[in-house]
């Protein structure tokens, strides 16, 4: 009996016991992990493309100046919008592969405006004829490429949308990409797409474009 009440009492001291040894191995597992991240972080080889961050509570904002001018909707607006109406969108490409630079974005398959040096651009669209009431696709013969600013030309390609891994019932549109070299000039990415049919008929898009004093939504490169 006197046995039995020794072991006892020795097992609440051995569990006590193991209580800082395990507060200490999860603090040191945290603290690895924890300087794991700062060393990736350092590494420098991986950028967030896309993400969000806690800003402080801004002033009062001053009331707003009267316009300089009052502004006037241009006579273009009013116009017919000529042969081909265009739906244009830009994404940012599969992870895998990565492109030809050895670049692949941590965010894949998603609407961007704003792109990294090295990453692949996508550039993904419908055209609709205004004179038939059709789209242009495949079938109409039509050649359609996308002109980028210093003058490189990429043909589009008629495909399903998500390629490879689509579902039969994805919409099926034009598609363009281009491979941002590593070293491109960063800014505003003023690219066109031009559509031309057997009959001779042309068109034109191009990104219309949003300015204010501190915005711009013209599709960017940064570093």
């Amino acid at each position: 009996m006197v046995q039995r009440t020794k072991i006892r009492s020795v097992i609440p001291v051995i569990f006590f016991g193991l209580i800082p040894l395990l507060v200490a191995a999860c603090g040191s597992s945290v603290a690895v992990q924890s300087e794991r991240d700062k060393t990736a972080q350092q590494a420098g080889d991986v950028t967030t493309l896309i993400g969000a961050q806690k800003l402080p509570t801004p002033p009062p904002a001053a009331p707003p100046a009267p316009p300089a001018q009052k502004l006037t909707t241009p006579a273009s607006y009013y116009e017919p919008v000529g042969p081909f109406f265009f739906y244009v969108e830009t994404l940012t490409a599969n992870t895998n592969p990565p492109n030809k630079y050895g670049f692949a974005p941590t965010v894949a398959c998603v609407q961007s405006g704003v792109f990294k040096r090295g990453m692949k651009i996508v550039v993904r669209f419908e055209v609709l004829d205004t004179k038939t009431g059709k789209r242009v696709t495949d079938k109409d013969g039509a050649n359609i490429k996308m002109i980028l600013p210093h003058g490189e030309e990429v043909i589009a390609r008629w495909t399903i949308r998500g390629s490879v891994n689509a579902l039969p019932d994805s919409a099926w549109m034009w598609d363009t990409s281009w491979d941002i070299p590593p070293d491109y000039p960063v800014g505003s990415l003023d690219y066109r797409i031009v559509v031309t049919t057997k009959d001779g008929r042309t068109g034109t898009f191009t990104p219309p474009i949003q300015k204010t004093a501190t915005a711009d939504t013209r599709v960017r490169i940064i570093e």
